[in-house]
């Protein structure tokens, strides 16, 4: 389709590590190139081979966990959490899902509804989602029938996402990928009719692909600068266009979400996800990057690791099939960046206890004593409003800090042979097994469904 097929222009300006940072500055010796290896590789124009049409596991995943759920071979912590989804409350058969003409999240002034009512889309996905995994790990197609009656329900009613400001494109990013992943798992199921899944794979268009785009290409319009966003705002949308690529086989979109990681303006390029670097307080001798989020709250930062956790692993799961497309390769980018930033997050949030919700014992390091990079927010930019800058010159200690978010068992799984993952180590054996929405460790707000979790039962080995 002719208006996903732009792809990110050569050229594109990428700032640095650093929020100041540019591409070239001039001294008195002439122009000196400040850019990355990241910012100066050539743009990603592939053609893809699609092996599965969900993004963030492939059929091996599947059948690989199947099989040891079958045999009895899977570790008992995949089989607790295969347990934990069977009897979680988004994966029943009984679940009634309750499609809304329009998805509403943010100030619902013109709307039809009067009020916001994405919970319903949150939930609803979160229910197609663990009930298509459960089709793929049981083989009972009742459970594929239930995700498909969510998904077909929702494509025949919901016409638009809306609200009277940018709130709207959280939920067409975090709602977006959920629904996608959940439709790309039972993509294959012979009782879902072709006719009904082609219109499912418009309306991922129609109503979210576009949405995305729109937000990433414009940040929303003239009116804000590119990085006016916290991360979290990008990635959601970047997973959300990249999944629905997968699932109607648009190379072109996942090749747009591929250069933007990469040399994007927003904050959800590599260069600006990452804000400062550091060596650990505590004496390991690691070297840890600082989260864009990390001076906001520690909600925020979590979720903008975890939801780029999740970005990681489906460029990872695509990358299997396309091995010459090493830009895939999102783990390893910026010397494994991801990893370090990983490091950073996990060490703000960790407490000494044992148990499972983080929430006994002391801190593993204080706020004075965890290294910070003042990092400069929207100030002296281009944005119209002059009012909504800020300075963080401490990681955050808010009410937030030590909060659990499922996706460290993704980190975990990738970076355990490499050296310098200690926390992440921590706090994936801290919560695992690791669950995911209707775990009453993540509670029932909107967070809880920022991440599609369950990686214990996906990952673990």
């Amino acid at each position: 389709m002719n208006k996903f097929k732009n792809i990110l222009i050569a050229g594109m300006v990428c700032c640095g590590i650093v929020a100041t940072a540019t591409s070239c500055r001039e001294n008195e010796w002439g122009t000196v190139d400040l850019s990355t290896q990241d910012e100066k590789q050539k743009d990603v124009d592939a053609n893809y081979t699609f092996s599965s049409h969900a993004a963030l596991w492939t059929d091996a995943d599947f059948q690989r966990v199947k099989q040891s759920l079958d045999n009895g071979t899977a570790p008992q912590v995949v089989k607790d959490e295969f347990q934990n989804l069977k009897m979680n409350t988004y994966a029943q058969l009984t679940y009634t899902p309750n499609p809304q003409k329009e998805i509403v999240r943010g100030d619902p002034k013109g709307t039809e509804t009067g009020s916001e009512n994405y919970g319903y889309a949150m939930r609803d996905a979160a229910a197609a989602y663990q009930t298509a995994m459960l089709w793929r790990l049981t083989g009972d197609d009742r459970y594929a029938d239930k995700s498909i009656e969510i998904l077909n329900g929702w494509a025949n009613t919901c016409v638009r996402i809306t609200s009277n400001d940018a709130n709207q494109v959280l939920a067409a990013g975090a709602q977006g990928y959920t629904f996608a992943n959940a439709a790309g798992i039972v993509y294959n199921y012979s009782g879902w009719a072709p006719a009904q899944r082609e219109k499912f794979k418009q309306w991922m268009l129609d109503v979210f692909a576009s949405s995305n785009r729109s937000f990433l290409d414009t940040h929303t319009g003239s009116n804000v600068c590119a990085e006016h966003y916290w991360s979290n705002w990008d990635l959601v949308n970047m997973c959300s266009y990249f999944s629905i690529g997968v699932l109607t086989e648009n190379s072109d979109m996942v090749n747009y979400v591929v250069n933007y990681f990469y040399k994007g303006q927003g904050n959800g390029c590599i260069q600006r996800l990452v804000r400062g670097t550091h060596t650990d307080p505590l004496g390991s001798g690691e070297t840890i990057c600082q989260n864009q989020e990390s001076g906001r709250d520690q909600g925020h930062a979590q979720m903008s690791m975890m939801v780029t956790a999740e970005l990681c692993q489906m460029a990872w799961s695509l990358y299997q099939a396309n091995p010459s497309v090493t830009q895939l390769d999102f783990f390893s980018a910026s010397d494994n960046a991801v990893l370090k930033m990983g490091e950073y997050v996990a060490l703000s949030n960790l407490k000494s206890g044992t148990d499972k919700e983080n929430k006994e014992g002391a801190w593993l390091v204080s706020q004075s004593k965890m290294p910070f990079e003042k990092f400069v927010y929207c100030t002296n930019c281009t944005c119209r409003d002059k009012n909504h800058g800020a300075t963080h010159t401490m990681m955050a200690d808010d009410a937030g800090r030590g909060g659990v978010r499922p996706g460290w068992e993704i980190l975990l799984a990738h970076y355990k042979g490499v050296s310098g993952h200690k926390y992440i180590q921590q706090m994936a054996d801290k919560l695992r097994p690791e669950g995911g929405s209707g775990d009453n460790r993540y509670g029932g707000n909107s967070g809880a469904f920022d991440q599609l979790g369950w990686n214990t039962l996906m990952l673990y080995q």
